[in-house]
């Protein structure tokens, strides 16, 4: 049990790790146009509407990176796709609580299962959440910044968080549909 702890500790803290790293990387680092860049510490404890963070992008647009990739500024005030964007002051923190609590039931269900492919879906989702609750209690929004596009569509900005959040959902789909003899029947 101690060693799926670590286990799932360390997955988790990676991931909000990378998370966090490439917000600040991109956003301070990359993007910012005026003013002195901050610590990725301070980076972390940073709490400023996203209005006023945002001003300090100047007239940013975005970066090509490829013909298919751009790094952009996005503040998501919503949920995914952007539901719930601009729902009111309360909605930041009702989004926050949620996925804390999503978060926090499936860092247990990860140590508490004794399949890997499970265990990693749940921190995955887990690690993801927390990110963007990390964003919404700091910003009232989160910051997306990857934009990925194809003949002209443009899929719904993202972020480490979103990847991790999606990986994860599709590992445990994969796994429940094709590899869980036991719940398939085909034991």
């Amino acid at each position: 049990m101690a060693r799926k702890i670590v286990r799932t500790g360390l997955i988790f803290s990676a991931l909000l790790l990378l998370d966090q790293l490439t917000k600040w990387g991109v956003f301070e680092k990359l993007l910012r146009i005026e003013g002195e860049v901050p610590s990725f510490v301070s980076w972390l404890v940073k709490v400023q509407p996203m209005q006023d963070t945002l001003a300090s992008y100047g007239d940013f647009k975005m970066i090509e990176v490829t013909s298919f990739f751009n790094l952009v500024v996005v503040w998501n005030t919503g949920i995914s796709f952007g539901v719930f964007q601009d729902s009111g002051d309360l909605m930041p923190y009702i989004l926050s609580a949620f996925a804390a609590i999503v978060g926090l039931v499936l860092l247990v269900m990860s140590v508490r299962t004794n399949n890997l492919i499970e265990s990693t879906a749940f921190v995955l989702i887990a690690a993801g959440a927390t990110g963007n609750v990390w964003d919404r209690i700091r910003f009232k929004a989160v910051a997306d910044f990857l934009d990925i596009h194809v003949a002209g569509y443009h899929w719904p900005a993202f972020n480490v968080a979103d990847a991790s959040i999606t990986l994860g959902a599709a590992l445990l789909i994969v796994y429940i549909v094709f590899l869980d003899k036991e719940k398939n029947g085909t034991s």
